[in-house]
C-alpha cells in the first residue's frame, strides 16, 4: 500500500496482523514502526525483538504460537537487512493470521528490488500487509522533520531546518540525532544556530556549494574541500543540486504569476529577508528551457552514478556538475 493509505490505517486504528515495511528511507521505516508499534501494544502484551542476526524460526514461531502468559498479545518484531526464508516467512504470516493475538512486523532494511520476494507473503489473504518508503523530496521531508521536532518540543524554524537537513546531506535520521541537543535551548533555533552547534556531513556548505555551481563560478577548490570533509557522497551531490534548483524554479514561477516573491507562500515558511531577495533574484535570471534541462541532465546523472558499474563517480559528478553548467 502507498504511505498515505498507511498513514490513514494507523490514524483509524484498522491495521493488519502482519506488516512489512522496506524502502529507500531507513528514517520512515523506523519512524513509522515506532506509531504502529504504539498503536498495536497495549499493557500485558509480550514483544519480542530479532535484530539482524538474532533471527531464529523456532523462536520466532513459538512466541507467535504460544497463549500469553499475562493474557495480552503476542508480538514478533524482525529487523534485517537479509530476507528471512520464504517458506518460514509464509509460516509466521500464517501464524499472526490464525491467532487473534499475534502480530509480525517485518522491518526490511536490505535491497528495495529484493523486497519484491518478500512482499509476497504479506497479502490481504493473510491479513497482511506491506508499505514501501520512497527517499523523500524537500517538502516531504521538512513536513516529516517538523513533525518529529513539534514531538519533541523542539522551537526550530522552518529554515534551519532546512538548513540542517542540507548540512546532514539529506539524511533524516541524523538530522532528528541532533534534535535532542538542540532542545537543550529554550529558544526558538536558528540557521546561525545550526552553523555552531552542529558538525554536519556537508560542514563546507553543500547549499553555498550549489550557489556557485548555478552561478557559473569556479567550483574546484569547494569540490576539493567537500570531498575531504567527508560531505562528497556523488548521489547527495546531484540531489542537493536537484532540490536547490526545484526551489529556484518555484519562486521563477511563483513571481511570474504573481509579479511579487513571497518565500511563505513558496516555500511554507519564511527566509530571511536578504537570502529571499537573493533567491528571487538569482531565479528570475534563469529561463525555463535551461531549469528543464538541467533538470533532465541531473535526473540522467543520478541514474548514472546509480546503475553504471566499474565507474570512477568523483569524476563523473565533477563532470556533470560542469557540463550542467553549460545550460545556464
Amino acid at each position: 500500500m502507498y504511505k498515505r493509505e498507511f498513514e490513514q490505517l494507523l490514524h483509524n486504528k484498522k491495521l493488519p496482523k502482519s506488516l512489512l515495511l522496506y524502502g529507500e528511507c531507513n528514517y520512515q521505516n523506523n519512524y513509522f514502526a515506532e506509531k504502529l508499534l504504539e498503536s498495536w501494544i497495549q499493557e500485558g502484551d509480550e514483544t519480542l525483538l530479532l535484530h539482524y542476526d538474532e533471527y531464529n524460526f523456532t523462536t520466532a514461531k513459538n512466541h507467535l504460537s504460544q497463549s500469553s502468559l499475562f493474557g495480552g498479545q503476542n508480538i514478533v518484531i524482525l529487523k534485517n537487512d537479509k530476507a528471512v526464508p520464504k517458506k518460514e516467512l509464509d509460516i509466521l504470516v500464517e501464524l499472526a493470521q490464525k491467532n487473534d493475538n499475534s502480530y509480525l512486523l517485518y522491518q526490511y532494511f536490505g535491497e528495495s528490488k529484493k523486497a519484491a520476494t518478500i512482499a509476497k507473503s504479506f497479502t490481504k489473504k493473510t491479513a497482511g500487509d506491506f508499505v514501501r518508503f520512497f527517499k523523500p523530496n524537500l517538502s516531504e521531508a521538512m513536513g516529516l522533520l517538523q513533525k518529529k521536532a513539534r514531538e519533541v518540543n523542539l522551537n526550530i524554524n522552518g529554515y534551519a531546518l532546512q538548513h540542517l537537513y542540507l548540512l546532514q546531506m539529506e539524511d533524516l535520521s541524523l538530522c532528528v540525532n541532533e534534535f535532542e541537543k538542540l532542545s537543550l535551548f529554550d529558544r526558538e533555533i536558528s540557521s546561525a544556530d545550526i552553523d555552531n552547534l552542529v558538525y554536519g556531513l556537508g560542514n563546507i556548505g553543500i547549499e553555498t556549494f550549489i550557489e556557485k555551481l548555478l552561478k557559473k563560478e569556479n567550483i574546484k577548490n569547494d569540490f576539493i574541500a567537500l570531498s575531504e570533509s567527508g560531505g562528497g557522497d556523488e548521489v547527495k551531490v546531484i540531489n542537493a543540486a536537484q532540490n536547490y534548483l526545484s526551489n529556484l524554479l518555484l519562486f521563477n514561477m511563483y513571481i511570474k504569476i504573481n509579479g511579487t516573491c513571497d518565500a511563505r507562500a513558496i516555500l511554507g515558511y519564511p527566509l530571511p529577508p536578504a537570502i529571499a531577495k537573493a533567491r528571487a533574484d538569482h531565479s528570475i535570471k534563469i529561463t525555463l528551457e535551461s531549469y528543464k534541462n538541467m533538470l533532465e541532465h541531473l535526473a540522467t546523472s543520478e541514474l548514472a552514478l546509480k546503475k553504471t558499474k566499474n565507474i570512477d563517480k568523483s569524476s563523473y559528478l565533477i563532470s556533470s556538475l560542469i557540463k550542467l553548467q553549460t545550460f545556464l
